[in-house]
Order: structure tokens, then C-alpha cells, then sequence
């Protein structure tokens, strides 16, 4: 092999180092984007809370509101990130529901779509799909929606939520919703509303 052959060979070598490691890092990367779209306020903030929800929960219902306003009345004081915790067990809509919000995240509408699944989750609850309900919701915060059936019918967005509902079950959660405000446990409503007035007593 001469020098010209060795030098074709280490350039070939060092762009499939490149293209591999591209490869390799880009689903981590945008599933990191993705949690970003989930998560609200500055990573900086005192207080951080990771939220484990299941969307068809009526306390999560009420944690989510709750902490909405809180958040609204907080701003520069909360971080806030959520993560998918579905009990398929309990609540029929509860994987469909997640998914409809894990793709609204990866359009940078999920806080949107959040607006107004959750303040009408006693309707679509008692659907026996609630699907044109969401598909609507989708339409009127302005998602594509190619995008969002392609999404709903792939598997990754369903193998995200079910690794953050194993992650959640290896931190032992066992009910919705439970919270982690600064790295301790919260389990209900009462609990996180008393967890927070140790940060915030007015």
C-alpha cells in the first residue's frame, strides 16, 4: 500500500468515526430536545419538580392545574419537567392519551395540547376513544398533522413512554402522580401542596 493508498484509507476511517458517532448520538439528542419541550422554567430555578403523570388521572387532573398556577405565580423560582407514567391498569385512555402528548411534544406543542386535554379530561374520559377529541385538540393548536398520525403509529414515541414509566417504577413509584421536588419523593396532591409551601410559606 503506498502513502497515497494509507492516507484514502485513515480519511475513509475517520469519516465513519464521524457518521457512526452521528448516527449513534442523534436519537439521544433529540429525545433530550424532546424533554426539553415537556419541561418549563429555568434549570437554574431553586425549586425543581419532575412530575410522573398518567393524563387520565383525575388527581393528576388537579396537580397539573394546581401547579400551573403555582408556576404562573412562581415563574423565575420553578422548573418544571414532566414524564409519562400511564396505569393502563386503571385507565383505558391512559397510553393514548400520553402518546397524543408525547407527539404534540416533539412538534413544540405540548404544553399547548396540555391546555386542553386536561381541563376536559371528564369528557373524553368516558369516550370509548377518544381519538377525534384529541385529533381536534390537535387541529386548533395548530399541529401537523402527517406528522402527528406518523408519530401515533411508530413505535418510538410509545418506547419513550415506557422506559420513563420503568424508570419511575425503578424510583419506586407505584401511583399518579407522584413528584420529585428538589430529588425528594411527593406522592399526591396534598403532599406536593405541602411540599411546597416549605419553599414558598406566603
Amino acid at each position: 500500500m503506498n502513502k497515497l493508498q494509507s492516507t484514502l484509507v485513515i480519511i475513509l476511517a475517520l469519516i465513519g468515526i464521524v457518521v457512526g458517532t452521528k448516527v449513534f448520538w442523534a436519537p439521544k439528542k433529540m429525545e433530550t430536545i424532546v424533554q426539553m419541550a415537556r419541561s418549563k422554567g429555568s434549570p437554574q430555578a431553586r425549586v425543581k419538580i419532575v412530575e410522573f403523570v398518567d393524563f387520565q388521572c383525575p388527581a393528576c387532573a388537579f396537580g397539573i392545574k394546581y401547579l400551573k398556577t403555582f408556576f404562573d405565580q412562581h415563574p423565575n423560582d420553578l422548573y418544571l419537567q414532566v414524564k409519562y407514567f400511564p396505569l393502563t391498569n386503571f385507565h383505558h385512555h391512559a397510553m393514548i392519551s400520553a402518546l397524543y402528548s408525547e407527539c404534540a411534544a416533539r412538534q413544540g406543542k405540548f404544553w399547548a395540547l396540555d391546555d386542553l386535554m386536561i381541563p376536559q379530561q371528564a369528557q373524553w374520559a368516558q369516550l370509548i376513544s377518544p381519538d377525534p377529541v384529541f385529533q381536534s385538540m390537535a387541529v386548533q393548536v395548530g399541529m401537523n398533522m402527517d406528522q402527528l398520525n406518523a408519530c401515533l403509529a411508530s413505535d418510538d414515541a410509545r418506547r419513550v413512554i415506557n422506559d420513563e414509566k420503568s424508570l419511575g417504577q425503578s424510583l419506586g413509584i407505584a401511583s399518579t402522580p407522584t413528584y420529585f421536588i428538589n430529588n425528594k419523593m411527593v406522592v399526591g396532591t396534598k403532599s406536593l401542596q405541602d411540599e411546597l409551601k416549605t419553599y414558598f410559606p406566603n
